[in-house]
């Protein structure tokens, strides 16, 4: 007992602290609900808005994140991520809460399980909203540890990219009601993302933040497209429901990268007819 309260017990006091001071962005994530400026969406649970934001764009956001929410259920199943999103409609204001203050939207976890995702004066939109539910999805399923240590990060996004509909068919997976294809879709098996390069990194160059984020903006566009590339084979291949197969199969202890690999062998093994007999 004394070596728990001389020893241990300061080490898990001095943990988050120490990860909050590192990350002051996520300490203001955590006390929005006390942050003067911002409020509570009605109708929306868990969605805040900062006070800068107009009537209309209230009522936008209200409208994309249930657009967004209803995607994720489909995707998933079900839905069972619960992170707090942040809107901020100024760029001043969404640097407070995103480290870097790059893109339209963010997403920040605590390993303790708090999720946040951050949306910026682009963010308000379906496809932005969506794109960070699938990133809280996969964290609400298997937990801040299991996604940083064993899921790999174009994985992670190339997932998100499937419910994004700036970067991918809906057909892909889904016919929804509520956003239909644009008139210049394309079949899947045309598939491709509006970037100028085709996919030609390798997934070993991806597998962390540092690899998949690294580099200039092109280099970063084109991490994206191959990991879009490979999750929409990978999908066409096994179907939307092994999604969650994977998932609940590295919940319970096993290898994401075996689990991957033998879904697709399974689906091509029942696919492939047998061989035709030799007449007698």
């Amino acid at each position: 007992m004394r070596l728990f309260v001389r020893y241990l017990l300061p080490l898990l006091i001095a943990l988050p602290i120490g990860f909050l001071l590192l990350y002051p962005q996520l300490w203001r994530c955590m006390r929005i609900g006390q942050t003067p400026g911002f409020r509570l969406l009605n109708g929306s649970p868990g969605v805040y808005v900062n006070q800068a934001a107009t009537a209309r764009q209230t009522s936008q956001l209200k409208a994309h994140v249930l657009t967004a929410r209803n995607r994720i259920s489909r995707f998933w199943g079900d839905r069972r991520g619960q992170a707090v999103l942040i809107y901020c409609p100024k760029q001043t204001d969404y640097e407070q809460y995103c480290l870097g203050g790059e893109g339209a939207g963010c997403s920040l976890g605590t390993p303790w399980g708090d999720s946040f995702l951050v949306l910026g004066p682009e963010g308000n939109n379906a496809d932005v909203i969506a794109h960070e539910l699938c990133h809280d999805e996969l964290f609400a399923r298997l937990g801040w540890w299991r996604v940083k240590r064993q899921i790999p990060v174009w994985f992670n996004e190339g997932l998100a990219l499937m419910v994004d509909y700036r970067f991918s068919p809906p057909d892909l997976w889904d016919k929804p009601a509520d956003t239909p294809a644009p008139a210049d879709s394309f079949d899947v098996d045309e598939y491709q993302l509006p970037f100028t390069q085709r996919s030609v990194l390798p997934l070993s160059e991806l597998e962390s933040t540092r690899d998949f984020f690294g580099g200039g903006y092109e280099r970063v566009m084109l991490a994206y497209q191959t990991a879009a590339d490979e999750v929409s084979r990978w999908l066409t291949t096994v179907g939307r429901a092994n999604v969650r197969v994977l998932t609940d199969a590295v919940a319970s202890g096993q290898e994401f990268r075996q689990v991957y690999r033998q879904l697709e062998l399974d689906k091509r093994a029942r696919r492939t007819p047998p061989p035709k007999r030799p007449a007698p």
